[in-house]
């Protein structure tokens, strides 16, 4: 379901073709795709990875612009790839408390987050211009005028709908839609996810 099919439909399920409506329809959407990604962050679409880059020697924190949740770390050195465990900021500062001695990096955690990116902090610090990659989540691209089609809007729509007929009652303050919406989007997740481990079961059993 692309941009202009997906503002047709709210327009029409609503019944609602007002210019109070059309003129906020790209914040509703905005605002939908958000409800999406809280609910479903393991999406395909959702997962990226950092574009190369190298660790500073002597340099413990690492921001990951976009970033909202980090998957995992990876560190390469002479071609081999060691992938660092998670542990709370906590753990880092007990086990590696002075921060200026050096070592080879063994644990992340996340440091801060927000939706300018999130920061990691490395232990124990970096003690060499070794590569690492992250694996994140992060929001996708969301629909617009100038960007008419996402993965979302291909591979759930009913979820996209649901979430945005929810988000336009909310703002229309119509009560009577707005439990409607929000069940039709809850259960529009629980079948998705159904649908989603039924074929990832299959890919990985031969389609059996």
């Amino acid at each position: 379901m692309n941009y202009t099919t997906l503002v047709a439909n709210i327009q029409n399920f609503l019944e609602d073709d007002s210019t109070e409506l059309a003129a906020s329809i790209d914040q509703i959407i905005e605002q939908a795709e958000a409800m999406i990604f809280q609910r479903l962050p393991n999406l395909p679409c959702f997962r990226q990875t950092s574009s190369a880059a190298n660790l500073v020697a002597g340099t413990t924190n690492y921001v990951v612009p976009t970033a909202r949740m980090i998957r995992q770390v990876s560190v390469i050195s002479s071609n081999v790839t060691t992938y660092l465990n998670h542990r709370v900021d906590s753990y880092l500062r007990d086990y590696w408390p002075n921060s200026t001695l050096q070592g080879t990096p063994e644990f992340y955690s996340t440091k801060s987050a927000g939706t300018s990116g999130t920061t990691i902090t490395i232990a124990p610090t970096p003690n060499a211009a070794d590569a690492y990659l992250v694996d994140f989540v992060a929001p996708e691209a969301g629909l617009s005028s100038s960007n008419a089609n996402n993965w979302v809007g291909d591979n759930a729509e009913t979820v996209l709908l649901s979430a945005c007929l929810y988000e336009a009652s909310a703002f229309l303050k119509a009560g009577e839609t707005l439990a409607l919406y929000k069940t039709q989007f809850d259960e529009a997740v629980q079948l998705f996810v159904q649908e989603m481990q039924r074929d990832y079961a299959a890919e990985y059993n031969g389609g059996l």
